[in-house]
């Protein structure tokens, strides 16, 4: 990789990615949809523009032997219909940019998907040969954008590979896990109860190491693979590693699960009726205590990717980004 073109570069993992590379010695362009405050001062060349835009596109795939491609439409949090964005962006763009990819040579491309794609709970670990039934408009998107990139990328002739990273955990991270450690450290999260779920997760430093055996490894060629750090967690486990870190009391007794499901199904219909997600609801819930249990010995066998991190290992240097938020004055 000499010339690498990273799309939705202002995200967390892209962020990331684009640091490594450099490290690595790379030349990387970014592709960024807006101008996030914390990519102001990143060095690298940055392209501004929509994904969809077949301009934007081609400038921003010029000159490049390698495409690292995370732009998607984000699994928002707050919606509750799919308004068509999912396939509009996730599924349009990945097919736009394997276009301009067919005209400007590129050699090595990289999807970045998600096991949203496998979709229902299970108590089973899973592989890559489980069967994929999305069951949001995000997991069928990312699905459906990965048969463009095996379909276009064999016709091409070209290095491809799509990576299916379970939930990505780091300071800087989004989404529950980092809502999980505000309540808990404002005393508004209640005690859960040991339901023995199994929940895989991986830190971004091993994605970004993931992606770059994706691109370079002849292996990878054709692949699919799960990314994880090689371990399970259960929600309780989850709740007691945070309190540690935080220096907090761990409670002994627990909310019975019943008044968990019962409070969800209230949020459920306050979500209905306010047109937007509550705080928490079913699927809050889901993410706490439902199974989503994957494996990624495929990856480790034919590539050999040795996770670094595991949750317990970050959550120090969490925490503290986490602290730091805390204390940025507020405009």
């Amino acid at each position: 990789m000499k010339h690498v073109l990273v799309t939705g570069a202002g995200g967390f993992v892209g962020d990331h990615l684009a640091n490594q590379l450099r490290e690595r010695g790379c030349s990387v362009r970014m592709l960024i949809h807006r101008r996030p405050d914390r990519c102001a001062e990143v060095n690298g060349e940055l392209v501004y523009g929509d994904i969809r835009d077949a301009r934007i596109v081609r400038l921003a795939t010029a000159g490049a032997d390698t495409v690292i491609h995370l732009a998607s439409k984000v699994h928002d949090l707050k919606e509750l219909k799919d308004g068509g964005e999912h396939d509009d962006v996730t599924v349009g763009g990945t097919r736009g940019l394997m276009a301009a990819v067919r005209s400007e040579g590129t050699k090595s491309f990289v999807f970045l998907s998600s096991l949203s794609v496998y979709g229902t709970d299970t108590d089973c670990r899973r592989d890559e040969e489980a069967t994929c039934v999305p069951t949001s408009a995000y997991g069928r998107a990312k699905l459906r954008a990965e048969g463009i990139v095996f379909e276009e990328g064999r016709k091409i002739g070209i290095h491809i590979c799509c990576l299916r990273p379970a939930m990505i955990y780091g300071p800087g991270c989004k989404g529950n896990l980092p809502r999980m450690i505000e309540m808990i450290d404002r005393g508004f999260f209640p005690p859960l109860p040991e339901v023995k779920n199994r929940r895989s997760m991986v830190h971004v430093s091993d994605v970004v190491e993931a992606a770059i055996l994706a691109a370079t490894h002849p292996a990878a060629n054709g692949q699919c693979y799960i990314v994880t750090d090689g371990r399970s967690y259960s929600a309780r486990e989850l709740y007691e590693m945070i309190c540690r870190a935080l220096g907090k009391s761990i409670r002994r007794w627990h909310v019975p699960l019943g008044a968990f499901k019962a409070l969800a199904g209230a949020g459920d219909v306050i979500g209905r009726l306010r047109g937007r997600r509550f705080v928490f609801d079913s699927d809050a819930l889901d993410k706490l205590t439902g199974n989503a249990w994957f494996s990624s010995e495929k990856i480790s066998r034919e590539l050999g990717y040795r996770p670094r991190m595991t949750f317990e290992d970050a959550l120090p240097e969490m925490i503290a980004w986490y602290r730091g938020t805390q204390a940025r004055p507020t405009c």
